[in-house]
């Protein structure tokens, strides 16, 4: 279950907005969601531990679709009036109802010390459905991030690239837990692992979260085009999740490649 947000930026009031903003846009999604429904917080926050200290937040969301913008420095001005952001959740009958009404005219702030940007709510579209096989091709639409434990050493992790030979394995091994996490058992024993395969380039983004501890964390993912294959489940789960690690941060969020929506059609 998703949406398509329609945001409507206050332009009078600024348009420079710093170009690490995941972690801000995420806490307003937290945020939101808590004050709209406390039982649909608790959910977001308890539901999903796997008994290995992992917790998944089961939703994510891409970065802002902005069609006219400038860079100058490490900020971004935003020369649309209006620009678009995906939010995306496992379906779940609890978050149907009210998920849709949450977002609708609402308006928040983004940005730091320095510049800031007041966006307003226009409008909510819930995003078509989609039928999932075996074999799907996507685009990322927030950077993927994944990262290997190496022990105890210096550095005890890495983050991977989506050409990393240990990049494939590791993916089929999240959505495995992230399948835990939603049907409180594993998958079935002979389904197949999900295959990942890299289509074209890769772009390499640094993430800064945190930033206003004065201790940031920096996160290298990676922006591609990317074919999934295995059981129509688990790549349901990555769409409507998200792909690797850190999805309610604003990473991993994808969407079904335009050629095969036309196929389908």
């Amino acid at each position: 279950m998703r949406f398509r947000l329609t945001l409507r930026v206050e332009r009078e009031k600024g348009t420079l907005l710093p170009l690490n903003y995941q972690y801000e846009l995420s806490s307003w999604i937290y945020r939101l969601l808590n004050r709209s429904d406390s039982r649909f917080g608790a959910w977001l926050h308890e539901r999903g531990y796997c008994g290995e200290g992992k917790n998944f937040k089961l939703f994510t969301f891409s970065h802002l679709q902005v069609p006219a913008f400038q860079v100058k420095g490490d900020r971004m001005d935003i020369r649309s009036e209006r620009i678009g952001l995906v939010v995306s959740f496992y379906p779940m009958e609890l978050a149907e109802p009210f998920v849709s009404g949450t977002f609708c005219d609402c308006s928040f702030v983004l940005g730091d010390r320095k510049s800031q940007i007041h966006f307003s709510v226009e409008a909510v579209e819930r995003c078509p459905e989609v039928e999932f096989s075996r074999k799907m091709e996507f685009r990322a639409l927030s950077p993927i991030f994944m990262d290997e434990r190496r022990g105890r050493r210096k550095n005890p992790t890495r983050h991977l690239s989506p050409d990393d030979p240990a990049f494939g394995p590791l993916i089929h091994a999240n959505l495995v837990e992230k399948y835990r996490a939603i049907h409180k058992c594993p998958p079935p024993e002979e389904w197949e692992p999900t295959r990942f395969r890299l289509l074209g380039s890769l772009k390499s983004k640094v993430i800064a979260i945190k930033q206003s501890s004065g201790m940031p964390t920096r996160l290298r993912g990676y922006l591609c085009r990317f074919a999934l294959e295995g059981e129509p489940e688990l790549l349901s789960i990555a769409y409507h999740v998200g792909i690797g690690r850190l999805n309610s941060q604003g990473f991993g969020c994808m969407e079904v490649l335009e050629k095969q929506k036309k196929l389908s059609s």
